[in-house]
Parts: C-alpha cells; structure tokens; sequence
C-alpha cells in the first residue's frame, strides 16, 4: 500500500497520519483524547483537564474569553507535562474582523514533537470521523525528522514590470523553501515544499487566478511527497 491523501492540515499515509512542516516531519502520533473548552456567554471561564497519553500524564488548561461591542475573545490551550509548560497556544478576535494566534502550538525535545490541533485538521479523511471539529488533541510524535531550509532569492525576478500577472508566467521564479528524505514503513520519501517568493495572488480562477508583486509575501506555496522506493 502506497496512498496518500491531504486533508486541510495533515497527509493520510497508509491509513495513519503524516505532517510535513520547516520546523518537523511526523508519523503515525499518539492521540489524545479530545480536549474541550468550557463556554460563556460573556467574560473568562478555565478549565483543567489531567489525561494520559503514551503511558505519560498531561495537564491541559484550557481557557476561553469572549465579550461584546465589538465581538472579541480567544481560545487559549497551555499543555504541562512534568510540572513544565511544553505548549502555550492562543487565537482568538480583537473585534472588528481582526484575528490574531499568539505562541507555538508544538514542542520540540530530541526526536519527539508534542502538537495541539483541533480535529477540523483530520475531518476530511473518513479513517478519522470519531474527532470532534471543536476539541483538541494533543499529537506526539516520535522519531521526528527536521528539514533542510533554504533561504530564498526575492531577487530572481527577470519579469518585465507590469501590474498582474499570470501562473504560468510566475511558475519559472518557483523556488524550494526546505526539504528532506524521510523513511517511513520501510520506504523513502522525498518531501519538498516550494513557492514563488515576492508574488500575492489577487485573483482565484479555473485558469490559475492572477498575481500581482508584493515582496514580502509568496505564492502558489505547494508540498509534494515523492516515493524514492524501498528500503527493505
């Protein structure tokens, strides 16, 4: 078996989970049991919640805020294991359409990675359907893998100045952001994420959409898993 699809956060490889990012590439977490807020109408309400994961125990404090005029609030998660906060992660509205996340929603130690995500990032697989959207869980991952980065050229740029532009015209600026080899159930992968740096797409259609440039942004960001072969 050798499939693998994408769901909104995560890649499904041979039924178990795969997550490619710069900072680490994991397989195949333990999970959590599902992690839920406490809600009110109005003001702050937090909530402790102790578990067991991978024969280890956990505390999760979970806070939520919300107020009126103009709507606000967040969602805070700070996960501690061992007496130490491994995981402090918060998004939430400052009113007015504004939105924000403060901290890093994973932990790195030696070979291991500790993550929370809410199970919107699995909902689109049907291997995964008893995961509430509205929790989250805690992954550990181990025998993580980190990537090489590369630092791009904003200046490789031999487009004539015009105001927008097509994706065929940009896709030659394409560069590689970072990659690895992984092996994963006795196979090696190439995995390799790539954009065009110093573009912003201004326009989503059936032919590619249009872009104009904006240096500090990039676009048409994409990550492929390639099989190498075997290892066996």
């Amino acid at each position: 078996m050798n499939t693998i699809t994408g769901l909104r956060d995560f890649y499904v490889l041979d039924g178990k989970l795969l997550y490619t990012s710069k900072d680490f590439i994991g397989y195949d977490p333990f999970i959590s049991k599902g992690l839920s807020h406490a809600k009110v109408k109005s003001g702050v309400i937090v909530k402790v919640d102790e578990f067991e994961l991978n024969n280890s125990s956990f505390v999760a404090i979970l806070t939520y805020f919300i107020a009126g005029g103009p709507l606000r609030g967040y969602k805070r998660v700070e996960i501690i294991k061992n007496g130490s906060t491994i995981i402090r992660y918060e998004i939430g509205g400052k009113g007015h359409g504004t939105n924000y996340s403060e901290g890093e929603r994973y932990f790195i130690s030696y070979s291991d990675a500790f993550m929370v995500y809410d199970g919107y990032s699995m909902k689109a697989d049907k291997v995964f359907t008893d995961y509430s959207g509205d929790d989250y869980y805690l992954f550990w991952f181990k025998n993580i893998v980190i990537p090489t980065k590369y630092e791009c050229n904003r200046n490789k740029n031999n487009l004539r100045d015009k105001k927008t532009y097509t994706a065929n015209e940009i896709e030659p600026l394409r560069q590689v952001e970072w990659d690895t080899n992984v092996i994963i159930n006795n196979r090696e992968y190439h995995i390799v994420k790539t954009s065009i740096p110093g573009y912003f797409q201004t326009k989503w259609d059936e032919e590619g959409g249009t872009f104009c440039r904006v240096g500090r942004w990039s676009a048409l960001s994409k990550t492929d898993i390639q099989l190498i072969g075997d290892k066996c």
